[in-house]
């Protein structure tokens, strides 16, 4: 065959025709059959010889970027000395696009960048944006004039009628996008096709959005169906028992804190902590929507927690002083009194020392017992100031995140938007 490989070299190869664009795909896992492949430059059909241009497909993750200006005497092999270098870590290879100035770069990567070195010069780099193939023999999409199965076929070009007769009027209409201009005129939007890694950006803008406009939806359907079934819930609980009933407040105020958190501003953890009890409310009436927490009111809970830290620190400070006078009284009672005069009476006989006073072992351990309850409470002040820092820290983080998140839902973004996207493979 033209590749001129053995009939036993072509074991493991595959060849696809594409009608649609007058082609043929050739795969083989052997690197030696690729390459003779890329050789090819004509075919004979019996006989008949057909001129043909073979391209190797590019490899997955790479994508292609395209830079002008460049000097049209320079061949492939140049180009690829001058620009698939150090200096461009993920260019893989190069090619002109027939004979202009522009030249077409393989990136490893879905990444294109900016500029590129072509030898000693910095090059602008954009994102190459494939055209739209039109024949203009007979007006068909997805293959050239040049390669067109069916060049006896004719058609007008303006507004696309199949063998238009002689002195035909008519007023222009777009086969692509239906503008009023010829077919893929350098004004039709379709011209270029968008890139692949365009349209996988999209697509993820817009499960992004479906995501959260079904999340949206799914809390406002919660938050009706709760206030529907409030009157079916107070029904129901008339024929509970008191055990049943408990569960059931139980359980509707655990779903409460979890769908509605601006109710938690009415008794914050410091209150609770503190033994407060909540205030008596009337019960909200049936259409009463509850809306989710915002950053202020998080605000206003971190500074009313910041506050009953600053005052269980000085509470602190206040023991730990009390607890320094104890232990100083503790020394000073244990400490040992003064001996007796060196002067003995031996004429009188000893006395045996009178037994101790049960006041008086009172009085030794009082300041023991004093101290004990003293670093009892300062350790229950030190537990206490741990969790309201954990706390605070908690909430701060937590209202940084709403805040965030609030800020990017204000900003809305059109996900049909033709905006300029990453680069797209090759």
């Amino acid at each position: 065959m033209a590749a001129a490989l053995a009939p036993q070299d072509l074991m493991e190869d595959s060849i696809c025709p594409n009608v649609t664009q007058n082609i043929f795909v050739v795969c083989t896992p052997i690197e030696r059959n690729a390459r003779a492949y890329t050789m090819v430059q004509q075919l004979r059909l019996r006989d008949t010889l057909y001129r043909v241009a073979v391209y190797p497909a590019p490899p997955d993750n790479t994508c292609k970027g395209v830079i002008r200006g460049i000097d049209i005497d320079l061949t492939d092999t140049q180009l690829r000395e001058l620009i698939v270098t150090k200096r461009n870590p993920s260019a893989l290879e190069v090619k002109r696009i027939k004979n202009t100035t522009a030249v077409t770069i393989l990136f490893q990567g879905m990444q294109v960048p900016n500029y590129v070195y072509c030898g000693a010069s910095i090059v602008r780099c954009t994102l190459f944006r494939r055209h739209t193939e039109v024949c203009y023999n007979c007006g068909s999409l997805g293959h050239r004039a040049d390669v067109c199965p069916n060049p006896n076929t004719t058609w007008c070009r303006k507004c696309g009628l199949k063998t238009p007769p002689e002195n035909h009027q008519c007023k222009p209409h777009c086969t692509l996008c239906g503008g009023p201009h010829p077919t893929a005129d350098k004004d039709c939007k379709r011209k270029f096709q968008v890139p692949y890694i365009v349209r996988q950006r999209r697509r993820r803008r817009r499960r992004r959005g479906r995501s959260r406009s079904r999340g949206s939806s799914g809390a406002s359907s919660r938050d009706s169906s709760a206030t529907s079934s409030t009157y079916a819930t107070s029904r129901r609980s008339r024929s509970l028992t008191p055990t049943a009933r408990r569960r059931s407040a139980q359980r509707s105020h655990s779903r409460s804190r979890r769908h509605s958190p601006s109710r938690q501003a009415e008794l914050t953890w410091a209150d609770r902590v503190q033994g407060k009890k909540p205030p008596l409310r009337s019960t909200p009436p049936v259409t009463k929507v509850t809306r989710p927490s915002l950053p202020e009111h998080e605000s206003e809970v971190v500074t009313t927690l910041r506050a009953e830290l600053a005052g269980l620190r000085a509470t602190i400070q206040q023991l730990t002083t009390q607890l320094n006078e104890a232990r100083h009284q503790i020394q000073t009672l244990t400490a040992p009194k003064d001996p007796p005069s060196s002067t003995v009476d031996v004429s009188k006989p000893k006395r045996r020392a009178p037994p101790l006073r049960e006041a008086d072992t009172n009085d030794s351990d009082s300041p023991e017992d004093t101290l004990n309850e003293i670093l009892r409470l300062t350790r229950e002040n030190h537990d206490n100031i741990d969790t309201l820092s954990r706390r605070v820290e908690a909430l701060e983080q937590k209202a940084t995140i709403k805040a965030k998140t609030k800020a990017r839902t204000v900003v809305s973004v059109d996900p049909t938007a033709n905006l300029p996207g990453p680069p797209n493979s090759m």
